[in-house]
């Protein structure tokens, strides 16, 4: 059974600007690991008009096609999310073309099917996943999710005008933009794996008590990094994505050295403080010198973008968001950016090949997700040098914040 009806593909045809399809196919993209949330797909549409004939490249995500990892993903509802962020709230975002786009087209939509502009076909590329990001390259994807951030904030308070009210975006989507209850496994094993790790690669291994007190303490900073994804009662909320990492980036360079990025995949998405994206994207996808060295500029790039994505619809930033309290919030999110990314970068740091072997296999997928990554991080870190020296980094970054804050002050 095709994934898509010949009545959908006229759909779609005519909402790219052509009458006639001569045909049309659909074929896996070459990076069968591409996400792990859905499957990935190229639409290819034959048409015609005024004689000419040509083909319409386009994007297709849909519901994944293996029984258990499509039963997983509507136990956790991310799928529904999406659906709802692209179908209702974002047709109340702008999302301007050139540069002011901060997210791929959708041309067509159902609740099990997304259809998009491809935007590989106009020079995006995804970056690698067991690399970090260049200072230009989050450069680029920070502006992006500032201006994402922007549409929340523009929404509301045109709203708000409108109702002679405070209106907040909760208040008609809080369903899609909470934590799924099943997701509550998912980060526990993710936790389990880190103390699994620093038990054999951690710099501090030898510390007198180190595991007794990562088992007492780790669980309650994930606690406390649950909480920060509820909306703040402190700091104004946005819709957030939380999962901005290299597989949901897309850049194409500009000019020499300068980057233009998209955001994709929408559908871990809650209603929190901004800097909670801010901080889980800078750690998925830098070093430890990196962050330090850098932050406060990318901060700086966030705030300067969202002065002026809100003073183009004549908003006042500091009647929203002022810096001082942007930056303590930046702060009091980083308990969520790197114990986000703990569970993220030893998961996507895995060589492509080895990845794709754990998710195209139903058992060992399930393993993965619900039961245990332990073994596939340690035996990833005795392969690979770079994985290993990247996720001690990142893991022992904890243990010196949260365990030993003496050391890391």
């Amino acid at each position: 059974m095709d994934l898509l009806t010949n009545n959908e593909i006229n759909i779609i045809t005519i909402r790219c600007g052509y009458c006639k399809v001569l045909d049309w196919f659909l074929e896996d993209f070459s990076n069968k690991i591409m996400g792990y949330l859905g499957d990935h797909l190229k639409l290819r549409i034959q048409v015609e008009k005024e004689g000419i004939k040509s083909e319409l490249r386009l994007f297709v995500k849909c519901m994944p096609r293996d029984p258990w990892k499509s039963n997983y993903i509507k136990e956790l509802t991310f799928f529904k999310k999406e659906y709802a962020m692209l179908s209702q709230l974002f047709l109340n975002f702008e999302n301007q073309p050139g540069l002011g786009k901060w997210r791929p087209s959708l041309i067509y939509i159902r609740e099990d099917l997304f259809v998009f502009e491809d935007v590989t076909e106009t020079g995006y590329i995804m970056p690698s996943n067991v690399k970090t990001l260049s200072f230009k390259q989050l450069t680029a994807t920070v502006e992006a999710l500032a201006r994402f951030h922007a549409q929340s904030f523009i929404y509301e308070e045109i709203k708000s005008k409108k109702l002679n009210r405070p209106y907040r975006i909760w208040e008609d989507f809080s369903d899609y933009l909470q934590e799924p209850d099943k997701d509550g496994g998912w980060r526990i094993i993710g936790r389990n794996s880190i103390i699994d790790f620093l038990k054999v690669h951690s710099k501090y291994k030898n510390e007198p008590n180190l595991i007794q007190d990562l088992e007492r303490i780790l669980p309650l900073l994930f606690d406390k990094a649950v909480n920060l994804m509820k909306p703040s009662p402190i700091y104004r909320n946005v819709v957030v994505h939380r999962d901005i990492w290299s597989n949901n980036i897309f850049l194409r360079k500009i000019e020499t050295t300068n980057y233009h990025a998209l955001i994709v995949d929408f559908q871990t998405v809650l209603y929190a403080s901004p800097m909670i994206d801010l901080s889980s994207l800078i750690y998925f996808n830098t070093t430890k010198d990196f962050r330090k060295n850098n932050t406060a500029d990318l901060i700086n790039v966030y705030y300067e973008t969202l002065v002026t994505e809100l003073k183009s619809v004549k908003l006042d930033i500091n009647n929203i968001f002022d810096k001082a309290s942007l930056i303590k919030s930046y702060e009091e999110s980083i308990l969520f950016g790197i114990t986000q990314a703990a569970i993220i970068v030893p998961i996507i740091a895995i060589s492509s090949e080895k990845r794709e072997k754990i998710f195209s296999n139903p058992e060992s997928s399930r393993k993965f997700s619900v039961v245990s990554r332990s073994d596939d991080f340690l035996k990833s870190a005795e392969e690979d040098e770079h994985y290993r020296d990247r996720i001690s980094e990142l893991f022992d970054e904890i243990v010196e914040r949260y365990i030993y804050p003496e050391i890391y002050c």
